[in-house]
């Protein structure tokens, strides 16, 4: 059995993350897919996918198959396009994910200028705070706090991004002092659970020694926006970055606190997909962000 015939199995179950899925979007009975499936492993000797929890998820075979099809199909639409005559060395889509502190002051307006330059693109714009899966949700760039785990991703440092322990002046007013990880029990914590946050275990690095500190929240929230506003409120004391609240450092809205205490930075990341030929549109859009970052 030629295996090429199994292989838009192998991508529908990728992106639907299930064997239904796959099967609802294929028309096809589940069994038929499971099989399928099956019959492309043993072809090719090697399990492609496993599961984990409820979900399926790529082996590192899987992953290396999954990402030369993205080369081979990109390359397929651009064979299709130059023969009808639509070739365009900067067309098509592009579906991009931005953590949403960098996201709203940052890459929001350089999406909108490079759409401008590139009208013919189909460009697809989402911010929010979670994990990214680059594989289930069809992301191709996103800009997230840290680099990714994903050995198979290409990442790059975009914006250096300080990260301090702050509380509003109202809400230190009346509390007790908040100058060591220890005081941190009598306070109301406020945890941000989001991709590249600390969430409840805060790295805090003073006196020639770095501590995880394990804080009991009063609120947590994946979004950093909402954090944002719980510390402005004077709800709690909170970890966040520069990026996001250096104008109220500034103003005196919010104060840093434990100032002999450092934490790691949260610095803002550019990932892709780290295969060869890489389509045109991806490292256009790449470099247009590293160039115009700093601008912006």
């Amino acid at each position: 059995m030629n295996p090429m015939a199994d292989l838009d199995i192998f991508m529908a179950v990728v992106k639907a993350g299930t064997i239904a899925g796959a099967a609802r979007e294929l028309s096809l009975a589940p069994v038929s897919v499971k099989k399928r499936l099956h019959r492309l492993e043993r072809t090719m000797g090697v399990q492609l996918v496993k599961r984990v929890n409820r979900e399926l998820a790529l082996t590192e075979p899987g992953k290396e198959l999954y990402h030369r099809l993205l080369v081979i199909f990109d390359d397929l639409g651009k064979a299709i396009a130059s023969v009808s005559g639509t070739e365009t060395d900067i067309s098509g889509s592009l579906k991009v994910v931005s953590s949403l502190s960098i996201g709203k002051r940052r890459i929001e307006g350089l999406v909108l200028a490079f759409s401008r330059l590139h009208p013919r693109m189909v460009l697809q714009f989402h911010m929010e705070d979670k994990p990214v899966d680059f594989i289930r949700d069809g992301y191709d760039v996103a800009i997230t706090v840290g680099p990714p785990t994903d050995s198979t991703m290409v990442a790059r440092r975009l914006v250096i991004n300080p990260a301090h322990v702050v509380a509003a002046p109202d809400y230190l007013r009346e509390r007790p002092p908040l100058d060591s990880p220890a005081d941190l029990k009598d306070h109301a914590c406020l945890v941000l659970d989001a991709q590249g946050a600390f969430r409840d275990g805060w790295p805090l690095r003073g006196e020639g020694r770095q501590e995880i500190v394990k804080v009991t929240p009063s609120l947590i929230t994946d979004d950093s926006e909402v954090l944002h506003q719980w510390l402005l409120d004077g709800l709690g004391v909170g970890i966040s970055s520069d990026l996001e609240i250096r104008p109220d450092l500034d103003a005196g809205r919010l104060v840093k606190v434990m100032k002999g205490y450092r934490l790691p930075n949260m610095d803002f990341y550019i990932i892709y997909a780290g295969r060869k030929n890489l389509p045109s549109r991806t490292r256009i859009f790449v470099e247009f962000i590293e160039e115009n970052i700093i601008s912006s």
